[in-house]
């Protein structure tokens, strides 16, 4: 007979109890928290998800009675024992850079305790410490309880929709009204904006590295940046032509219009201007 799976449990700030976290029985959310990449952005911009940063804001609870918990407190204490475990592996690490503990130990010991994604190739001793100062904290303070994330983001109300894992605050329709409006209005041009996220990887292959981090959120802020300017691209040449930096072929190539278009948006411009 198969062993029943106990679920996960997540911190809920308004009963102030343990409440269970039901997993996720969706392929495209699963298809999507399994990307190491994408998980954390949202599906119509370059922001995070409100789930990835409920997750950023995990916090350490001992368990009661009658499944009630209490928030932990990061002491002084479990600060300073944090460090000096940190300055201890910071230190080796330099020593094995140095080949003191052959020529695998500083591959390995990134491994171990380093994301490899969010240092972006970057295997310095200092990005090495910043890593592990923050990891061996959080470690040490868990130590002392449960490490949960809240089932309610920062500032919701009572009642409020759990973070979602496909969409940012800005998007996601059971936040606000604005955000319902957002979220319509991005929505139809979803796969636009896939679209235009590959053209920029493709055309900027010899330049972004795909294991940055960064850069993956760059090219959804580009391609979302040129998103708007294909659906009004009216309001986006009037911001340029006021600017006066760029010739008219520029502005053309740039919104992906034609001269011919650039030329008749002057010519309402200074229309406009001209009955004002």
């Amino acid at each position: 007979m198969k062993k029943r799976e106990k679920a996960p449990s997540t911190f809920d700030p308004f009963l102030e109890r343990l409440v269970r976290e039901s997993d996720t029985s969706s392929d495209r959310i699963r298809a999507k928290l399994s990307n190491v990449y994408d998980w954390g952005f949202c599906e119509l911009c370059w922001r995070s998800t409100e789930y990835s940063i409920s997750v950023g804001a995990q916090k350490v609870f001992k368990r009661l009675k009658r499944g009630n918990v209490k928030v932990t407190p990061l002491t002084d204490a479990i600060r300073a024992a944090a460090q000096k475990k940190a300055d201890a592996l910071v230190a080796r690490y330099e020593q094995a850079w140095k080949g003191e503990f052959g020529r695998y130990e500083p591959a390995r010991m990134l491994m171990a305790y380093c994301d490899m994604v969010e240092m972006r190739g970057d295997r310095s001793v200092s990005a090495f410490r910043e890593h592990v100062e923050r990891r061996i904290l959080i470690a040490a303070w868990a130590r002392h309880g449960d490490l949960l994330r809240p089932t309610k983001l920062p500032g919701q109300p009572e009642g409020a929709a759990k973070p979602s894992k496909l969409y940012c605050e800005a998007h996601n329709p059971r936040r606000s009204d604005e955000a319902r409006r957002a979220y319509q209005r991005d929505r139809r041009f979803a796969l636009e904006y896939d679209e235009l996220i590959d053209k920029i990887w493709s055309q900027e292959a010899g330049t972004l590295p795909k294991w940055d981090i960064e850069a993956h959120a760059y090219v959804r802020r580009e391609a979302y940046r040129l998103l708007q300017a294909l659906k009004s691209p009216t309001s986006t040449m009037d911001d340029l032509l006021t600017l006066g930096t760029m010739s008219q072929a520029e502005i053309a190539r740039q919104l992906g219009v034609s001269r011919q278009a650039v030329s008749a948006a002057i010519k309402r411009r200074a229309q406009k201007q001209a009955t004002r």
